[in-house]
């Protein structure tokens, strides 16, 4: 009987952690932001410029809005960001 118990809960264990182990770190955040620069800067200009555009846009927003209280995190994401920005633009 408590092997049938056993597995469900090792499997609510495994899955708790997974979901505490994605949280975002400052590279993390950078690196989706070069992504999504990247995306602009390769971009035909037109619609998919301004789709590209739009989402970095987003991006950048929703970022700041959920970390807008942490000035020391925000601060560590522009230091990320710089380390990437030029390589996201082929430079």
């Amino acid at each position: 009987m408590k092997k049938k118990f056993a597995l469900p809960i090792i499997t609510a264990i495994c899955i708790f952690f997974a979901a505490c182990s994605s949280k975002e770190t400052a590279s993390s955040i950078a690196q989706k932001w070069c992504d999504l620069n990247g995306k602009v800067f390769k971009a035909e200009e037109g619609s998919a410029k301004d789709l590209a555009r739009t989402a970095q846009k987003d991006f950048e927003k929703k970022m700041e809005e959920k970390y807008k209280d942490d000035e020391a995190f925000m601060k560590e994401v522009e230091k990320e960001v710089e380390k990437c920005e030029d390589a996201s633009e082929g430079k």
